[in-house]
């Protein structure tokens, strides 16, 4: 048997098929950016609350937004981002704590001071000759 391949080298281009005829990309376009305009009014209606301005509603509503101040919420709210339905921990940088001088005096490690290596200028000599 000789080196048969399944697929010869010739037939690299892939299979594409059209199965429901061509697509209209500006008339898929257009249907998209309605979708999802129907879809953001759905969300201001349900939760009084507009998501491209980051602003609730004005008037009354099924809901009333209040402000909070930040140290109410919880550490969870404050030192993560959500982003989409995930949400993602923020890098905050905290303060090291102050040691107590006895214990950074103790915990400092000293070197005693070595004189600097010198080079000699004389001939190295061959030791085993």
């Amino acid at each position: 048997m000789g080196d048969r391949r399944a697929f010869p080298v010739e037939a690299s281009a892939g299979v594409c098929r059209t199965l429901f005829g061509p697509v209209d990309h500006e008339e898929l376009g257009r249907e998209l950016v309605g979708k999802l305009a129907e879809m953001s009014a759905e969300d201001e209606r349900r939760w009084d609350y507009n998501f491209q301005s980051d602003r609730p509603l004005v008037g009354p509503g099924r809901l009333q937004w209040q402000e909070v101040a930040e140290h109410t919420v919880p550490a969870f709210y404050r030192e993560t981002v959500q982003v989409g339905r995930s949400r993602f921990p923020l890098l905050v940088l905290r303060p090291a704590p102050v040691q107590p001088a006895a214990l950074a005096v103790s915990a400092a490690r000293v070197e005693p001071a070595r004189p600097p290596l010198r080079r000699s200028r004389g001939p190295v000599s061959a030791v085993g000759k």
